[in-house]
């Protein structure tokens, strides 16, 4: 083992997720390097340990506690620095998506020159870590025992409610989101063409044929269609895709209608519900006689809840112009999209230069890798195959194996209120979304983009991980589908194929 991977650090896991790959956590990694320049706070250590996409988020748990009192401080010198920080976010990814649009997607690469091929890689590299910079600094402010912003909203409508119905309902107010995200913006937009198109045989011929046929019986549907697709392709491209196509979002629609949704009326429902909570956060605001502090933390909650996945949206349209550049790599290094996404910088631009590159080396690193920050904190060390495992078996603390008291119940945090009961199935990756049906309880670690057809699917959903803001939490607003997170454990209490009741009011979930 190299001395730059011999730990002084305390490496423990602290979350998973799924489709990821080198390209990403190498990038994700340096990122974490760029807090104290970004933001005059001490760097978390944290790395990536990856088996096939599959990552654990590994970190030294007492730098966290110390970016996270950082945080606070600059919240003590001014009470809406991280208001501020969300704005700088998203202005920054607007600027970052205008620039691998114009730079990557719309340009000619076929014949670009190796330098500018590299230069446009490793200038998307670092744009990405700033974005990644400032995303972090998100759940390392909300993040297990450190929250800060969940912590004193609860602590806050504790003292505010005079009953648990309603300290859930003032919950609900200031947990719904301040905007609209891409994905629910998208899926007004298919509405929108749903509206346009239907009648009662619409209807019926939409659930009987297939699109190929449906292009010739509607043409000016299927144009909508392209032109929906053109627009938000990229909405649940995550890291590494694939794209959404016509036939993904022709499947949404037909979700729509097998659930009996009229589009119009649900486009009406929308923006009513829009309009009431935002009257009723509004009106709670000025009757709950709250200090400045309070006010904040209250108005912050929305924000953030909305600003969390409008971050990653900005970094999955960027993943998503990247697409373009790789390919071309791929094309020039006879290597696959998935080989390149394995490849480290420097190899890749030997191989574009003309050297040759070790086909092994890049499975190997697909197969199972590491990448950790150095000692400075201003690059990565990236070790794969044995060596990445000594690594992990020596010194990444396991996690101990929770004494289970009742095998029949899982409790964890309502995400969305409500109740549901049906047949278990565990998903976490596209691959596994097949096995579910309407009506099934999706039960996952933690859910990602990816399986969001699965979720529409589901009549509640349940995680291991997640708080107020992760993506389950998000997706079950959204859709109003009874949600519970932060079981720690419910994927390995609930098996497929239990028939469970899910009360997202009390947040248990019972087998049956």
């Amino acid at each position: 083992m190299t001395n730059a991977l011999l730990p002084k650090h305390n490496w423990q896991i602290v979350a998973r997720d799924y489709n990821s790959p080198f390209l990403r956590n190498y990038i994700w990694v340096g990122a974490t390097g760029k807090f104290p320049s970004l933001l005059n706070i001490t760097r978390p250590v944290i790395g990536i340990v990856s088996r096939k996409n599959t990552i654990e988020y590994i970190a030294d748990v007492s730098t966290w506690q110390a970016a996270h009192d950082g945080i606070k401080a600059h919240v003590r010198k001014d009470i809406y620095f991280v208001e501020k920080l969300i704005e700088q976010t998203n202005a920054f990814g607007e600027a970052f998506n205008e620039w691998s649009e114009k730079n990557i997607l719309l340009a000619h690469l076929a014949n670009a020159d190796v330098d500018t091929l590299v230069h446009l890689l490793k200038e998307f590299a670092h744009r990405q870590s700033i974005l990644y910079t400032y995303g972090v600094a998100m759940p390392i402010l909300d993040f297990q025992k450190f929250s800060f912003v969940e912590g004193n909203l609860k602590n806050i409508l504790k003292e505010k409610t005079k009953s648990e119905e309603e300290y859930n309902h003032y919950y609900e107010v200031f947990t719904a989101p301040a905007h609209p995200s891409f994905a629910e913006e998208q899926e007004e937009s298919l509405l929108e063409l749903m509206a346009k198109s239907y009648s009662e045989q619409w209807r019926v011929e939409v659930l009987k044929y297939p699109l190929s046929k449906l292009k010739d019986l509607y043409p000016d549907f299927y144009a909508c269609l392209q032109e929906h697709t053109k627009k938000y392709a990229w909405v649940y491209y995550v890291y590494a895709g694939p794209a959404y196509t016509e036939q993904n979002f022709f499947e949404f629609i037909k979700d729509h209608l097998h659930k009996g949704v009229d589009p119009s009326k649900r486009l009406v429902d929308i923006a009513k519900k829009q309009k009431r909570i935002a009257e009723e956060k509004q009106q709670l605001l000025s009757s709950l006689r709250l200090n400045e502090f309070e006010t904040m933390i209250l108005r912050l909650t929305a924000t953030l809840v909305w600003a969390k996945p409008r971050r990653k949206d900005y970094q999955s349209k960027s993943y998503y112009h990247l697409e373009k550049l790789l390919k071309e790599i791929s094309r020039r290094l006879f290597l696959s999209l998935s080989q390149v996404r394995s490849t480290p910088f420097d190899i890749l631009e030997k191989g574009l230069g003309g050297g040759e590159i070790d086909v092994n080396q890049i499975n190997s690193i697909y197969d199972f890798h590491v990448c950790l920050p150095d000692d400075s904190g201003e690059s990565v060390v990236v070790t794969y195959g044995e060596e990445a495992q000594r690594f992990y078996d020596a010194f990444v603390e396991q996690e101990k194996a929770e004494k289970i008291i009742d095998r029949d119940i899982v409790r964890g945090t309502p995400a969305f209120r409500g109740k549901a009961k049906g047949k278990v199935k565990i998903v976490n990756t596209a691959m596994e979304m097949s096995k579910m049906e309407y009506g099934d309880i999706l039960v996952s670690v933690a859910t990602t983009p990816a399986i969001v057809p699965a979720m529409k699917k589901a009549a509640a959903i349940v995680t291991d991980e997640g708080g107020l803001t992760c993506h389950a939490a998000i997706v079950s607003r959204e859709l109003e589908i009874p949600c519970i997170v932060g079981t720690n454990f419910g994927t390995r209490v609930l098996k497929g194929g239990d028939l469970v009741e899910v009360d997202a009011n009390k947040g248990i979930v019972k087998k049956l």
